[in-house]
């Protein structure tokens, strides 16, 4: 009987861990900022944030947040740098692919080209 209850103990506890999860990264509140501020500041350091999760993400082998890539690629589109916001799109597309009918349209609106 003691043997069970410590069973279900156990399992009880193991069911109380946190799930892995699918992606790594939060760059929410330097959003919020650079949206609230829009200075040149938070929209830095929102960018800075961005490059961070795409390293950490490649480290731990996770794929990088839905919408991240192709928010990186507006943000070099800002600095009027299209060759490089082309690569973002493109890995939004590569990463996420119900993206793709999004990041077409972008891209034709910005005249990037496929």
């Amino acid at each position: 009987m003691k043997t069970c209850l410590g069973l279900l103990f156990l399992l009880f506890l193991a069911a109380c861990a946190p799930p892995p999860y699918l992606y790594y990264g939060n760059s929410s509140h330097s959003y919020y900022k650079a949206v609230k501020k829009q200075d040149e500041k938070s929209v830095a350091q929102y960018k800075q944030s961005l490059e961070q999760v795409f390293k950490k993400s490649v480290s731990l082998g996770k794929p990088v947040p839905p919408g991240l890539y192709c928010d990186y690629a507006m943000l070099l589109l800002a600095e009027n740098k299209k060759a490089e916001a082309k690569v973002y799109f493109l890995k939004e597309k590569a990463a996420w692919g119900e993206s793709h009918a999004f990041m077409d349209f972008l891209m034709q609106k910005y005249e990037i080209g496929n």
